[in-house]
């Protein structure tokens, strides 16, 4: 990795204000080469890796290139004048390898004002209001997190057997991408700092509306022309809320207590998708052969909402069944609603057709509250997170609660449908059940969370002294101890497929064996000499 951060700095008093210029260039290049080679079957594992060639069972090796380079030229102004305006303009042209070859480069201008109207004539009469500063800004950023040579056609190795011998070869891998470029964000924010009580009492609060265009997504290709997806430049994305902090000091002097809240909101929404058509993907794990696609990218909604049919529970003798091929259509099956057909009247059937958006992952708001309590040398800390009103598709329950005779099963299984129990929503025990999306597997993810607490006690100075100690604090400490959700999950905080710039964007609220958040308590000493 080679970085190199060069900038130049220039100030000036203008008399009604200071002026302040920043220049640069960055450059940064990174070149990652990787090998590996692989055995099985050791007499010893005494020589460690040290003795590859001992093995009776060679695999095959790998090995590979990766390079890219950034480079950016940069430029800031600011300007602060009569004490109570700021302005501020910067200027960024950036150029990445990863791009294609006339879309490297790409210019991204901001610009933000502030006004601390606590300055102003008309508000020195408002002694309790310590400051009150307003904030507007709009700007655009880039995005390039794509990995090396996506815009080019590339080719991958084959290997087969002809003969009884193994032959290797190279067939194309992906379609090239001459249009490639950078994703683009345009981001405006309004905003405010207020300072009351002699700064005991602070609260900023924010909107803000980000549109994304030219998003990088990998786009599903037909079967017919040989290749999974392509990468490319489609749609745009808008993200719209508001954040509001408080810090405040409600009790000083023997007694001190210290909190702050958050809360945030925020609204996604697809703007543009090509030729305004839906655009369906799978996330399920590999083995859940058959499961089809569960969410969709669709103009107007959320990204990553879940879809699927929505499960009306089980059939019951004497019901009518829906027709429909691989529904079941027996006492104790489940039972999905027939939504399709025109003028709002079904048409009778079950097919895929009757699949609907069936659960947002994103939370109508998250919010977190922190205190800190101290008294005679006792301190108390804690702090409470939590989300509010995003759904959760569990994986892990479709596995467990298919009750298709795969795997052992929840409690649930316990209250499925029988012939002496029929008073209920899970299914009879069957065998060859399909796994089919469904809302019988997308649950309320909302939870409260006492994610850290912790009460210490600081021995006085004066005892400590005669011992050449100059502080000591005991304390215990405990995380994860207390979680109110309505997720029938180990934890409602999933992580499933979240990894990677793309998969993490459209990936959110899935549970397939996410490791839940250990709880832990800790007892610990200080000692300060």
């Amino acid at each position: 990795m080679l970085l190199s951060e060069n900038y130049l700095t220039y100030n000036k008093d203008l008399g009604i204000g200071e002026l302040n210029v920043v220049a640069g260039y960055s450059y940064q290049q990174s070149i990652q080469e990787r090998w590996a080679a692989r055995g099985q079957t050791f007499v010893t594992d005494a020589s460690l890796f040290w003795d590859l060639d001992g093995s009776s069972t060679w695999l095959s090796p790998s090995s590979s290139l990766d390079e890219w380079e950034l480079a950016s030229w940069y430029t800031r102004l600011n300007f602060a004048f009569l004490d109570r305006f700021v302005a501020t303009f910067t200027a960024r042209y950036d150029g990445s390898s990863t791009f294609s070859e006339n879309n490297k480069w790409a210019f991204f201008p901001s610009g933000a004002v502030a006004w601390d109207m606590s300055e102003e004539a008309f508000m020195q009469g408002a002694g309790f209001i310590s400051q009150w500063k307003w904030r507007v800004s709009y700007g655009l950023t880039g995005n390039r997190a794509i990995n090396p040579y996506q815009t080019l056609a590339r080719f991958g190795n084959v290997f087969t057997i002809q003969d009884g011998q193994p032959i290797n070869a190279v067939a194309p891998a992906n379609v090239a991408n001459n249009n490639l470029t950078w994703e683009t964000t345009g981001q405006f924010d309004v905003g405010a700092d207020i300072s009351l009580f002699n700064d005991r009492v602070n609260v900023v609060v924010d909107y803000y509306r980000m549109e994304t265009n030219d998003l990088l997504f990998s786009v599903p290709l037909p079967e017919y022309s040989g290749f999974g997806t392509q990468l490319k430049n489609v749609g745009s994305v808008e993200n719209k809320g508001f954040e509001f902090t408080l810090n405040a000091v409600p009790v000083q002097g023997l007694l001190t207590w210290r909190t702050g809240l958050n809360v945030s909101t925020n609204r996604n929404k697809i703007l543009e998708l090509p030729d305004g058509v839906d655009i369906l993907y799978s996330s399920g794990p590999g083995h859940m052969v058959g499961l089809g696609q569960t969410q969709v990218l669709r103009v107007g909604h959320p990204v990553g909402s879940f879809f699927g049919f929505l499960y009306d529970g089980v059939y019951q003798e004497g019901e009518e069944f829906l027709p429909g091929g691989g529904f079941e259509q027996e006492a104790g099956g489940e039972r999905f609603r027939d939504v399709s057909g025109s003028d709002d009247v079904p048409d009778g059937q079950l097919n895929n057709d009757d699949r609907v958006i069936i659960g947002n992952p994103h939370p109508d708001f998250i919010w977190g509250w922190d205190n800190n309590i101290e008294f005679k040398g006792f301190d108390l800390n804690f702090f409470v997170q939590g989300s509010q009103g995003n759904d959760l598709y569990s994986y892990t329950l479709m596995e467990l609660d298919l009750l298709a005779g795969l795997n052992n099963a929840t409690t649930a299984a316990l209250d499925r449908w029988t012939p002496t129990n029929t008073n209920t929503d899970v299914p009879r025990a069957t065998t060859g059940r399909a796994r089919r999306a469904s809302t019988r597997f997308v649950q309320d993810g909302s939870f409260i969370r006492l994610k850290n607490i912790a009460l210490g006690y600081s021995l006085p100075s004066s005892l400590l002294n005669n011992i050449g100690v100059e502080s000591l604090r005991v304390y215990i400490s405990g995380q994860n101890l207390l979680t109110i959700t309505d997720y029938e999950g180990y934890d409602p905080e999933v992580n499933y497929r979240s990894d990677g710039p793309t998969n993490g964007n459209r990936n959110l609220g899935l549970d397939y064996g996410s490791y839940p958040n250990a709880k832990a308590v800790t007892l610990g000493l200080n000692l300060g000499f």
